[in-house]
């Protein structure tokens, strides 16, 4: 064969993919149907191969494999000879074409290819970049997303799932597969908009605690968005914890209904292992999780009675046997007739993290991708890959510091400990949690990660709060007060419902933090009164720094008066139990 500039150039390509580099991921196509035989066509020119790492390259414009007992054979043209190997290393711009009557799309790439046989079946991985992968994902998962900061949403929770549940196959000797085990793939169904989507938020993950979060999604909550212990008990993450989706049904829930005869649900239960009682007739509902999803379910009517059944596994055993859209979610309501069993429901999928139909509306109205994620996994910080890297965690007695420059920053560690002990015996209560502070290195990666102006010093975001960089703050003679007003925001939204207004929580960290201050104010007359409604709308709708100034002096003199009035105990119990009507009632709204 000669060996020509291009034979060259290919042989350096296949060398090249032979290293895998750190953001490159191991991808099984054709997991669900792995096909006996392709079809490997040039694209352009030719392609390059070899049946071990170690073996001298060749090059052709064709070739098909067959899945043998020992292992592939190769069929080249034009020669046509037969070759065989235990493995095939692909390099070059290709097409894979699978045999007529498998049911599979071709896949067109320039991705390293490594091509082994097993059972008389093709085990196809290629070797593609961590961007490359979140396109072809987004291109599956959502693919009718017609809004792009929800396209940027998902390419974001797409990229965050590879690199937290990396190696998930790790065991078979790749990453991920192509089908909804993993991640669903669409390799051939990339769009200029979904491509727009994966560049805007190239190498932005979701970072807890310095690790890539958990950033599962669904489809349709159906206006519950569940705890992801009610699905998988070993996940306790905080930032996935249940709550309602007001966005998921504005445009009308997702509502599904399903007839199942006993035959079948028999039929789907034994082929998944499952042991039944013998003439069972009905289902009923045993318990439901705090999501209102259908936790046990009871097969009743049978001997022995009354068996109880996951009804998460009941769910995937039934669909996997008769249609995954039998029963879409565990969001459902039963009833029992004719030897059928009635599901009435609403939503699809398993309800955790981020909703589809949630994210996109979000979009619609306005919001950006960075509140999408806000929302549906609060607690986290978007950071870019570059600062994922560089975060390390220390640990004082109680707090958790994470940092790019621990050395220098964990000199706060002491200072927070001793602030947050003040904290707590002035409010008359615990942190109930180890808090944690995060400390950026620039005010860039600051402003970028928390999207807060410069002069807003720290931020809290679920158990943690987000700090400017130490020497800024040391500038500026701040340690202290910024850790006391964070640290007592942790204390009292811990004690917060979800009822409580924003501009009494605010009102009483800021009288917390200072009280003197607050009683100095009640009587400057140069402070403007407020009404609760005023301040209110501020502090969820504020777009410029005069206004929250003010909302946020009228809110420490407002709850200084109250203090004054009723005393500091009961002020701090209405944080849980309400403000009384005749308080409010009192105040001009």
């Amino acid at each position: 064969m000669k060996f020509t500039l291009k034979a060259l150039a290919l042989w350096l390509a296949l060398s090249c993919a032979l290293a895998l580099r750190a953001q490159d991921f191991e991808v099984r196509i054709y997991a669900a149907h792995p096909p006996p035989t392709i079809r490997i066509t040039a694209a352009t020119d030719a392609i390059a191969w070899r049946t071990c790492v170690a073996c001298a390259a060749q090059t052709g414009a064709d070739v098909s494999v067959t899945a043998a007992k020992s292992g592939v054979t190769l069929e080249t043209s034009p020669s046509g000879s037969g070759q065989s190997a235990a493995d095939l290393y692909v390099a070059g711009n290709y097409r894979l074409t699978p045999p007529s009557g498998v049911d599979a799309p071709p896949f067109l790439g320039d991705f390293p290819l490594h091509i082994r046989a097993l059972d008389g079946q093709l085990l196809i991985t290629v070797t593609m970049p961590i961007e490359k992968y979140v396109e072809g994902v987004l291109a599956a998962e959502s693919g009718d997303f017609k809004q792009a900061e929800s396209r940027k949403a998902m390419a974001v929770a797409i990229r965050t799932y590879a690199l937290r549940f990396r190696s998930r196959h790790g065991a078979e000797g790749f990453d991920f597969c192509d089908t909804t085990h993993c991640q669903a793939m669409s390799w051939n169904a990339v769009t200029p908009q979904i491509a727009a989507a994966a560049a805007a938020t190239r190498g932005e993950s979701l970072s807890y605690n310095g690790s890539p979060a958990a950033t599962f999604y669904h489809q349709n909550c159906g206006g519950a968005i569940a705890a992801a212990s009610e699905m998988w008990p070993g996940h306790n993450e905080p930032y996935l914890a249940g709550h309602a989706d007001p966005y998921c049904v504005v445009g009308g829930a997702l509502k599904w209904e399903s007839a199942i005869s006993v035959a079948e649900i028999n039929r789907a239960l034994r082929a998944a292992g499952l042991t039944l009682p013998n003439g069972w007739n009905s289902i009923e509902i045993g318990s439901r999780t705090a999501s209102g999803r259908a936790q046990k379910l009871i097969l009743a009517g049978g001997n022995p009675p009354n068996i109880a059944a996951s009804a998460s596994t009941f769910r995937f055993a039934v669909n996997r046997t008769l249609g995954w859209n039998k029963i879409r979610s565990d969001l459902y309501e039963i009833r029992n007739g004719g030897g059928r069993v009635f599901f009435s429901g609403r939503g699809s999928g398993h309800g955790v993290g981020l909703c589809q139909a949630g994210a996109e509306e979000m979009a619609r109205e306005g919001k950006s991708y960075r509140d999408i994620l806000n929302f549906y996994y609060p607690g986290t910080q978007l950071v870019t890959a570059a600062d994922a890297s560089n975060w390390h965690e220390e640990s004082s007695e109680r707090i958790d510091l994470l940092s790019t420059n621990p050395e220098s920053d964990s000199a706060i560690l002491p200072i927070a400990e001793r602030i947050l002990t003040e904290d707590e015996s002035a409010i008359g209560w615990p942190l109930a949690f180890r808090p944690q502070l995060q400390i950026f290195p620039t005010m860039d990666a600051y402003r970028n990660s928390t999207r807060q102006p410069g002069w807003v010093a720290a931020s809290v975001r679920g158990h943690t709060i987000r700090l400017q960089p130490w020497i800024e703050l040391q500038r500026r003679a701040i340690v202290e007060s910024t850790l006391r007003h964070e640290f007592y925001h942790l204390l009292v939204e811990s004690h917060a419902t979800a009822s409580t207004p924003v501009w009494f929580r605010e009102g009483i960290v800021l009288y917390l933090s200072n009280p003197q201050n607050a009683d100095a104010q009640i009587s400057d007359a140069r402070v403007s009164a407020m009404t609760d409604q005023q301040m209110e709308e501020v502090f969820v709708h504020a777009d410029n720094r005069n206004d929250e100034e003010k909302a946020y002096a009228a809110a420490q003199i407002r709850v200084a008066t109250l203090v004054r009035q009723r005393g500091k105990l009961q002020v701090l119990g209405w944080l849980g139990a309400g403000i009384p009507a005749e308080v409010t009632a009192a105040h001009p709204q």
